[in-house]
């Protein structure tokens, strides 16, 4: 596995596997997250459950820095791609919590929601899982007890919940799951757009994340649209803040021009490992690759250049209210 997988890799190590998902992309993506893990974390683990008591929203939550979508309150968890449908406040944690954390991670999936708050390396201080299944919740708190995390399940107004911590913040369990607020729509946006999908496809997960710091030279930091073709095949289109530095500006060697822009085609049989990378896209480092592991002879450059031309970036990276309302279409 190279840089630019291992970054990739890394950042959807913690996703849930998907129930729907074919060919047994499910497992395979639970077991990488796991090796993942396991390398990072100590062994050693716990499950909590509780039911909490509903706590009304009141106003706009501190740390969060995604545009408000007032009027999409009433909408299920993880029922549409661009909005999210919680925030979390998280100026009801203590500092020694959430001062780690330097970027929120948001994802709207296909029935489920999630946070990450993560610190200056990418790696998660707390995650929180959202979704109406309590299937779901239980997978998502077996995929999370692969090494020193605590967990906590709840349940509140219909909507199934886990908190992830490290051992160490543990006793915070509680008080980071109070700190949901159920209601607070938000818009999963991106500083990117993708015009439209090839017939039959659909978008089924949308990831961005971005700095709390306002004086950070950009606030955003990566973002990430996974897609489904009408043959269930799924392609993932990776933007990162980090240009070159995915696999090392040296790896980089251009052997095509898509979209106007200087690109690489790279290709493997991992995943990830097919894809075009184009380090420059009006400074975001694109990558449009396949998902699955193992050989992936059906993404090919050109699908990937089409995908490319149907991308258009935006001019200003450091405002997310400028960004399009909808990552797609």
């Amino acid at each position: 596995m190279t840089d630019l997988e291992t970054r990739i890799a890394d950042v959807l190590a913690d996703r849930a596997a998907k129930a729907s998902a074919p060919g047994g992309l499910a497992e395979r993506a639970t077991r990488r997250g796991k090796r993942i893990r396991r390398r990072r974390l100590v062994v050693g683990t716990a499950a909590i459950v509780a039911l909490l008591v509903l706590v009304p929203f009141t106003g706009r939550s501190t740390g969060t820095t995604l545009p408000a979508a007032p009027g999409g309150a009433d909408a299920a968890i993880g029922s549409d791609r661009g909005l999210l449908h919680f925030d979390v406040d998280l100026g009801r944690l203590p500092s020694t919590l959430t001062d780690r954390i330097t970027v929120t991670e948001w994802v709207s999936g296909d029935g489920y929601e999630r946070f990450v708050g993560q610190d200056d390396e990418r790696k998660p201080i707390v995650t929180i899982w959202l979704t109406g299944s309590a299937a779901r919740a239980d997978d998502f708190n077996s995929m999370a007890n692969g090494g020193s995390t605590r967990n906590l399940r709840w349940q509140r107004g219909g909507v199934e919940g886990l908190t992830v911590l490290g051992s160490a913040d543990r006793d915070l369990l509680p008080k980071v799951a109070d700190a949901v607020r159920l209601g607070a729509t938000q818009r999963c946006v991106m500083p990117i757009h993708l015009s439209e999908l090839p017939a039959g496809g659909r978008w089924t997960e949308c990831q961005t994340a971005i700095r709390r710091s306002p004086g950070a030279a950009s606030l955003w930091v990566y973002s990430g649209l996974t897609l489904r073709r009408a043959d269930d095949r799924t392609v993932f289109i990776w933007a990162d803040s980090d240009q070159g530095a995915t696999a090392g500006p040296s790896a980089f060697a251009a052997d095509r021009e898509v979209a106007g822009r200087p690109a690489m085609w790279r290709s493997g049989s991992g995943a990830f490992a097919n894809g075009l990378w184009i380090t420059d896209f009006a400074g975001i480092d694109l990558y449009v690759s396949n998902y699955e592991s193992g050989p992936a002879d059906w993404f090919t450059p050109d699908e990937a250049g089409w995908y490319a031309t149907r991308l258009t970036p935006s001019p200003d990276l450091n405002d997310p209210a400028t960004w399009p309302r909808r990552a797609v279409g």
